[in-house]
């Protein structure tokens, strides 16, 4: 089963730490890194991505997930391109409305309109052809290597755009099969819309895991991780039904969240969410649990999977997924 990992340079992380971790991942035959861009919580992507890319050889990197607000389309193409000069064949834009990066100013994100034709703009000038943004037209003084792109998606018309127009969807919200399988018909609508085959389009699923012999332990760690998916859903136009429940809960996730201690495993928010939502949202339980809910979510019709390494022994988080969760799938 394909699998790739989601982590920040974390503030307290020295860069050197940084570039030590990622060539530690390449060796543990992890095949993807996606480094994520929040400025008001973690060190900057771009530096990290091109001290990972000089540290190793085979591992794929990419932006999980950078935005079309903070930084303007062609900064970001020429960012991710100058990466994809020291990692050719291993690099990868993965694009997203805004999320802390963005809410964390105090801005809302990205139209879908605009996400439209930033993703066509980027296909274009990676392409080697002129690219269209705003009206203006702009054309790269030197062809960058093809870099596929990918879109964090979660709702309807997000998805449907990542059918159309994307290399991949990075598909975002509740750990729900009912709900994951619904996301994954979503982007098939984009495809066929689009005149497109489906294997054209790689669809991995993120969720955070984690395992221990102790359930509630198991719950209390991807509890952070809960609240950051709880705030994104109370701005969902259509809320699963199966979260109707949760639908007060969801919103005080909203307005308490710290975008300060975004995905921190000690940020106070994340106190605020129950153990029934923190059960909906990630993947907790004995190594046993976790590898059924897998194959749960695996039967949505997903490529891959994308685990996001909390904070605190991310090599430790790593060899229970390797080693005591992902081998239980193929028993």
């Amino acid at each position: 089963m394909r699998y790739s990992v989601s982590l920040g340079i974390s503030p307290r992380q020295p860069l050197t730490g940084w570039v030590d971790l990622a060539v530690q991942l390449e060796q543990r035959g992890v095949e993807r890194i996606w480094l994520i861009d929040s400025q008001l919580a973690m060190k900057d992507v771009y530096v990290g991505l091109a001290l990972a890319a000089q540290a190793t050889s085979r591992i794929e990197l990419g932006t999980g997930v950078t935005n079309i607000l903070t930084r303007h389309p062609t900064v970001t193409a020429d960012a991710i391109a100058s990466v994809a000069e020291v990692a050719p064949g291993r690099t990868l834009l993965g694009l997203g409305a805004g999320d802390s990066a963005v809410y964390g100013l105090g801005w809302k994100p990205a139209r879908i309109a605009a996400m439209e034709e930033a993703s066509r703009f980027f296909r274009a000038v990676f392409g080697g052809n002129a690219g269209s943004w705003e009206g203006r037209e702009y054309r790269f003084p030197f062809v960058p290597t093809p870099i596929p792109l990918y879109l964090a998606v979660s709702q309807r018309r997000m998805c449907e755009l990542a059918g159309r127009v994307a290399d991949g969807a990075i598909v975002m919200g509740a750990a729900e099969p009912d709900f994951v399988r619904r996301q994954v018909e979503w982007i098939e609508v984009g495809i066929r819309a689009a005149g497109r085959q489906r294997s054209e389009v790689e669809i991995s699923l993120m969720t955070t895991m984690s395992a221990r012999e102790n359930p509630a332990e198991a719950l209390d760690d991807v509890r952070s991780w809960a609240s950051t998916e709880a705030r994104l859903m109370a701005d969902f136009a259509d809320l699963p039904a199966a979260f109707d429940r949760f639908r007060a809960e969801i919103q005080h996730a909203r307005d308490s969240y710290d975008y300060s201690q975004h995905l921190s495993t000690h940020a106070e928010h994340q106190l605020g969410v129950s153990d029934d939502l923190a059960r909906a949202l990630a993947v907790a339980g004995t190594a046993a649990e976790c590898a059924a809910r897998l194959y749960e979510l695996r039967a949505t019709g997903i490529d891959s999977f994308i685990f996001p390494l909390l904070g605190g022994g991310r090599l430790e988080r790593l060899a229970v997924i390797q080693n005591e969760v992902l081998p239980r799938i193929h028993r």
